[in-house]
Parts: structure tokens; sequence; C-alpha cells
């Protein structure tokens, strides 16, 4: 079997809102426009030295020689095709990949996926390898947003994003529906402690404690509905978060009248609350995972 390995780009691009248009329009013009928009992804991929890999469902993967060109592609992507009723979230890696039989495989393209499934809608999620393999004029146009816990990552790493993106990473929760700015919120010592049934973990900074229903996981969950690697909890520059990974999401809720679902995004979190994997937590079998944060 002919492969080669080479260094490279790789940037997945993911339309999102393709299911709500379905509903709103119907089959055939919501296929119309889910196609036009792909079709979009890939000629601005092409127009910047991409090569164009595949299209599962509702992505585009493509492969760039150099990141410049990826970074430009993403500008003119968010640019172009964030109005209306589709949008992208994009993950943006660089390193070491396997290219056979028109495919390309390894951690590099596994690390792609994981940051445009953790991105939000217009979003784009740039890992620390490629702002490193930018030109010092490119790295000055990305924003550090913070470090992110990546399962088989041994530590957190870095995650950017555009530079002029006013979205942010994370969709803050506090008490009492309070939104607070994580820009300018100071450091500080804290613990995270979770609880459920007779588990209990804890973590601090930059460490992270992964729930779900496989046995490699800190907290087990063993559900049906609970993905086999749901959710992670994490510390990270004195502020506690929730990175959620499922198929099925989870509610948080901080207060019982302040409950919100999420669903492959990162929140951040306040105080003390419960989580529920899967299910609303006044469900008789929800699944409840206490949290409490610790100051000091």
């Amino acid at each position: 079997m002919d492969q080669e390995r080479v260094l490279a780009a790789v940037l997945l691009a993911d339309v999102v809102g393709s299911t709500p248009l379905y509903e709103r329009i119907g089959d055939d013009a919501a296929l119309q426009q889910v196609s036009d928009c792909l079709d979009a992804i890939r000629e601005i991929a092409s127009r910047n030295g991409g090569d164009f890999i595949h299209s599962k469902g509702d992505d585009v993967l493509s492969l760039f020689e150099r990141p410049e060109g990826a970074l430009r592609a993403v500008r003119q992507i968010v640019s172009q095709l964030t109005r209306g009723s589709l949008t992208t979230r994009i993950g943006l890696h660089f390193g070491a990949v396997i290219r056979t039989r028109g495919e390309v495989f390894g951690d590099v393209v596994n690390v792609t996926a994981r940051l445009s499934t953790t991105a939000n809608p217009g979003e784009v999620l740039i890992s620390q390898s490629f702002f490193e393999a930018l030109s010092s004029e490119g790295r000055s146009s990305l924003r550090l947003i913070d470090k992110m816990p990546f399962k088989g990552k041994e530590e957190p790493f870095d995650v950017y994003t555009l530079g002029g993106d006013d979205g942010a990473l994370t969709t803050q929760i506090a008490s009492r529906g309070t939104i607070i700015d994580r820009r300018f919120a100071p450091p500080r010592h804290i613990n995270l402690v979770i609880r459920y049934g007779d588990q209990l973990r804890s973590c601090r900074n930059n460490e992270f404690v992964t729930i779900g229903r496989s046995p490699e996981c800190n907290i087990v969950v063993p559900r049906p509905w609970v993905s086999r690697h749901h959710a992670t909890f994490t510390i990270s520059n004195g502020r506690a978060g929730l990175v959620e990974r499922s198929s099925s999401g989870t509610f948080v809720s901080t207060g019982p009248d302040h409950e919100v679902f999420v669903r492959r995004e990162a929140v951040l979190l306040f105080g003390s609350g419960v989580i529920s994997p899967g299910r609303r937590s006044s469900l008789s079998d929800a699944q409840i995972l206490s949290y409490e944060i610790i100051s000091g």
C-alpha cells in the first residue's frame, strides 16, 4: 500500500444550521443551500493552496502545504459564509499526517476534528502547533483563548482564534444568569470537587477530570445515553469549566431556575451546581453529578 508522511496544515470546516433549515424550507431547497456552502468552502480552500481530501456529511477536510494559506482560507470562509441560516465551525492544526488512497490519517487529523467539534458556530479554534508554524505576522493576527484538554494528551495545550473574532470560546454561565467576561477575570487558586454517587474527584489548575460510560474515565456513569467519553471538567488559569464532547449533550444547572443545555462546546462554571449527562436533571432516571468550586 503506497503511503507518504507529509507535514501539513489541516483545515476541517463543518457547516452548521442545516437541520432547522431542512425543517423550515424543505429538503430540496435546503440541500441546495448546503451544497452551495460546501462548494464555496472547497473553492476558497483551493484558491488558497488547499488540497481537498474529502467531504463527509456537512464538513470539508483540506490539507495545506503552508499554514498561511490555510489561515487566509479560514478568514475568507468566516467572512463569506457566516451570514444567514448556515454558518461554520472550523478547526486548524499543523503536523505530520499519513496520506494514502486519497485519504489522510493520524493524530493531527483527529485533533483537528476535536477542535472543529468543540468550536461554537461561527468560531475558529486553532492549535498551538499551527500557531507556532506561522510567521510572526501571522501569529500577531491570532488571539490566545486559553489552554484546553484533549483526550490522549498528557497536558492541555494553548488554543487560539482569529484576532478579529467577536465570538468567545465558551458559553459563559454564572450564578443568577450573570454573564462574566472571562478576559477580565483575575487568576485565582481554586479546587473543583465533583461528586457522583460514591465517586469523588477533584482537580486544580491545569488538571482535568473525565466523565463518561467508558471505564477509562475518571468518573464512570454507566448509562446507555451517556457517551463513552462524555465531558471533561477542567481548571485552567484559575477558571473552572466543562468541555462537553457528547452527541446527546449535557444539562448544566447553577440554580433551580437556571438550567442550560450544552453540546460539544465549553462552558465556564461558577460557585456550585449540578450537571446531568443526556437527560434533564428533573427526570427520574437522570444521573446527577454535583460540583463545587472551593477557593484557596
